[in-house]
């Protein structure tokens, strides 16, 4: 999965700069939306077996994961080596659209996850998004020959996708017998085993990213990865129109711990962009640990 992962965002960005896409929507649609293929691939499958509250699980936990453990090991890393970070070029509008659509992913939640009319809503939220990055960003990149010179590479980009979508199947295979040798519940088996194995892509895609300096395309990867989990993820078991059955082990309840943990790794993700979008910062490792440490202590909720 890292390794096609890796080579989904070398092939994304020769494939982008062709038709000419600014970096953050690279990040945000490509990349993201490349990353954020295990997520939904675990999900439809998990869906298939009517593990509604595992893909609930698996989207929380991964959009956790993405701002907490991702960027957290992404900014102690740098930190480590004493790199300076800037987000000059960041449009802080997009930190806008992920609160909201954070809060709104929160509604559904709460509410009816597993109903039709949300799911409708969901994708027409993406639909929304993507139209407003497609045409508020402009092209910024530059033609990098050497690079562009290899050939197949929209015949690459589309075998990568194929074999991050077969692992992410493996992963989820893995999952549900897990489920049923240990007993475990499925909030806990969404929210760490396919969460973590499925941001894997997310941690490699945003670790090469920070290490080339390209800070614009990281917090795209970032901010798409999760409105995608998000309004696209959660609204597959919705579109299977199973709500009675999922519905059966659902108390929203449940989650309300979950998800003001995610809200608050949201906003705090956020405001660490926008202080970071102002001048130059040096990376620090105290951030990194304690965006890392939200993580650990989110699986105490998750395992009650």
């Amino acid at each position: 999965m890292v390794l096609s992962a890796e080579r989904l965002e070398k092939y994304a960005i020769i494939s982008s700069r062709k038709l000419g896409i600014s970096p953050f929507l690279i990040g945000s649609i490509v990349i993201a939306f490349g990353t954020s293929l295990p997520e939904i691939s675990t999900s439809f499958f998990a869906a298939l077996e009517n593990k509604g509250p595992m893909v609930v699980g698996n989207v929380i936990g991964s959009n956790v994961a993405n701002l907490s453990l991702v960027f957290g090991s992404t900014i102690l890393i740098l930190g480590l080596k004493k790199s300076n970070i800037f987000f000059k070029d960041l449009d802080t509008s997009n930190l806008l659209i992920l609160l909201l659509s954070t809060l709104f992913i929160l509604g559904v939640i709460l509410i009816r996850p597993f109903h039709l009319i949300s799911s409708c809503l969901l994708i027409m939220g993406l639909g929304i998004t993507i139209t407003y990055w497609y045409f508020s960003n402009s092209s910024s990149l530059h033609d990098h020959k050497s690079e562009e010179d290899e050939g197949y590479i929209f015949l690459k980009l589309i075998f990568s996708i194929i074999v991050l979508i077969s692992a992410a199947w493996l992963i989820t295979y893995g999952a549900l017998k897990l489920l049923t040798q240990l007993k475990l519940g499925e909030l806990f088996v969404g929210y760490t085993v396919l969460a973590i194995g499925t941001s894997l892509p997310e941690i490699a895609a945003s670790l090469a990213l920070a290490l080339k300096g390209r800070y614009e395309a990281l917090a795209g990867t970032l901010i798409g990865s999760n409105i995608f989990n998000g309004l696209f993820v959660l609204a597959i078991p919705g579109l299977m129109n199973k709500e009675e059955i999922m519905s059966i082990s659902w108390k929203s309840t449940d989650w309300v711990a979950l998800l003001g943990i995610l809200f608050l790794i949201t906003f705090l993700f956020c405001s660490y962009l926008f202080w970071a979008s102002k001048k130059t910062r040096i990376a620090s490792k105290i951030f990194g640990i304690f965006f890392l440490s939200i993580y650990f202590l989110s699986l105490e909720f998750a395992f009650k």
